[in-house]
């Protein structure tokens, strides 16, 4: 009887076993099944778009411009496309409407690194959720309320300014490719705001130092650079000096080592502590926040260091990209240099100057700058975002971890909201009585969309509206004879023009 319940017990036991087994391989079967079929219906819902090579994707058949090669491919696959950048699976927002929905997406807010991974640690914009908020709020609070209408930057501003001028005027109307001049002058213009002092003329390789840090940060990077986009392959190219991108490297390092520096010499100097500057806005702060009991918080030197990079970036390359962008243009359209010209003069006179808390005053003018940021899109492709969370939008998924950029340019040149878009036409941003600017009319969007646009907006604009008007005040430009303006760009994250002689004849005002 022992013998037989035993074997009874051990029959038992293997039946269900067995029972388990069957059971186990049918769940795990049906599992599989239902997850294939989730995949498939996943990729189903994606949105359309070509098919790349292995390894580098869609990357070869980008061409020069790819924002111009991702807007013709509109008429295939529609306002939303998915293509591979490398290995990076990459949403191409291509319509206003579109963009719109998705950047205002919670799940849009996250900023993908790896795009400015060669430039080490550059402030919030890297930052995700409670930090970002925390730091890109006081950055562009600090730097807004040291710029608007204060008179200590502005007055370092027109003392840079009017060098250039002097510089133009000794020209007397002769060729000149205005190109270097102008961008030192805005770098130092820039820097000022940032580390409160204009670069002294013992410091000529410091001034060398942020025309080619900015060289190397924005002409080598962007959301269509390959190496952006390909794992390891910066690396590669630097080790094998590539392309310049083992100087780039060096000229990173040694801007970073220059911030440090100007950090520093705030701390332990009394007339560096008594300017009113990012930097000295900024370690109060952390002075302040060490005296409480907050701990969660990303106040550090390290951070400053990055956010004033950043500040730098956000508004340097811009602004020269910009006024390189007008100065040509107002050579093609006369018509609009002269009206601009005028009233300038009627409203400011020879010595008035023109200041952006107060634009209102000169409405064409400042349709002018609008409409060269549209005409010009020199942020053709915005910085990758990247999605947090699936994002639902008009019937297709963007999945979870997709890097995601609008066409900016796109979105400028869109005949349903731009009629005849290659036109300059200031008028788009005026009222019809012409005294009123219309300043966020819909796709448009220079400095991007949502919470995480452009931090150096604000500067930006104030830069370019001080140069602007008081070159257009005091000289007519013009090519030389015989020549039309060229509109060739240099690509990157900002695109800018080749550089073209120009002849500024000084007027008699």
């Amino acid at each position: 009887m022992e013998q037989i319940y035993t074997y009874m017990n051990f029959n038992d036991i293997t039946f269900i076993i067995s029972s388990l087994s069957l059971l186990i391989c049918i769940y795990a079967f049906f599992t599989f099944i239902h997850r294939v079929t989730q995949w498939y219906k996943s990729r189903q819902r994606r949105p359309p778009g070509p098919i790349g090579l292995p390894f580098v994707g869609y990357l070869p058949f980008l061409g020069k411009e790819p924002h111009k090669t991702f807007w013709n491919m509109r008429k295939k696959y529609g306002d939303i496309i998915s293509v591979y950048l490398g290995s990076k699976y990459t949403i191409v927002l291509n319509e206003y409407n579109v963009a719109k929905e998705v950047l205002s997406h919670p799940g849009s807010l996250d900023r993908g690194p790896d795009i400015f991974n060669h430039l080490g640690d550059i402030g919030f914009i890297v930052e995700n959720g409670a930090r970002w908020i925390e730091q890109r709020r006081f950055t562009m609070s600090a730097a807004k309320d040291l710029s608007l209408g204060k008179d200590y930057w502005g007055t370092l501003i027109m003392e840079e300014l009017f060098d250039l001028i002097e510089r133009l005027q000794g020209l007397n109307g002769k060729p000149y490719d205005i190109s270097e001049d102008l961008l030192n002058s805005l770098n130092t213009s820039i820097l000022s705001l940032l580390i409160g002092r204009r670069l002294g003329k013992d410091e000529v390789d410091k001034l060398i130092l942020a025309v080619e840090f900015d060289e190397a940060a924005i002409t080598k990077t962007g959301p269509s650079n390959p190496t952006s986009l390909i794992p390891g392959l910066r690396k590669v190219f630097e080790i094998f000096k590539i392309a310049g991108y083992d100087k780039a490297k060096k000229t990173i390092h040694q801007f970073k080592s220059f911030m440090k520096e100007e950090i520093y010499k705030h701390k332990t100097s009394q007339p560096f502590r008594d300017i009113p500057d990012f930097i000295n806005s900024y370690l109060e702060k952390i002075s302040e926040i060490s005296k409480t009991n907050i701990k969660d918080h990303a106040f550090s030197e390290s951070m400053l260091e990055g956010n004033l990079i950043l500040l730098f970036l956000g508004a340097s390359d811009t602004v020269y990209s910009s006024l390189g962008w007008l100065l040509r243009i107002m050579c093609k359209y006369k018509d609009v240099q002269e009206k601009v010209h005028a009233e300038l003069m009627e409203i400011l006179g020879k010595d008035g100057r023109a200041k952006y808390e107060e634009r209102d005053k000169i409405p064409y003018t400042f349709a002018v700058l609008l409409e060269g940021q549209r005409y010009a899109s020199n942020v053709p492709l915005s910085t990758t975002r990247k999605a947090n969370q699936d994002i639902p939008v008009k019937g297709y998924i963007i999945p979870k971890g997709s890097d995601i950029t609008t066409n900016l340019w796109g979105l400028h040149h869109d005949p349903t909201f731009w009629d005849e878009p290659e036109e300059f036409r200031p008028e788009r941003f005026l009222t019809d009585d012409g005294r009123k600017n219309i300043r966020k009319p819909p796709s448009y969007a220079p400095f991007s969309l949502g919470r995480r646009n452009c931090p150096g907006e604000t500067i930006a604009w104030m830069e370019i509206l001080n140069y602007f008007s008081e070159i257009l005040k005091r000289f007519e430009i013009s090519t030389p004879p015989g020549m039309e303006p060229e509109f060739e760009i240099i690509n990157g994250l900002v695109t800018r023009l080749a550089p073209q002689p120009l002849c500024f004849k000084e007027r008699n005002v």
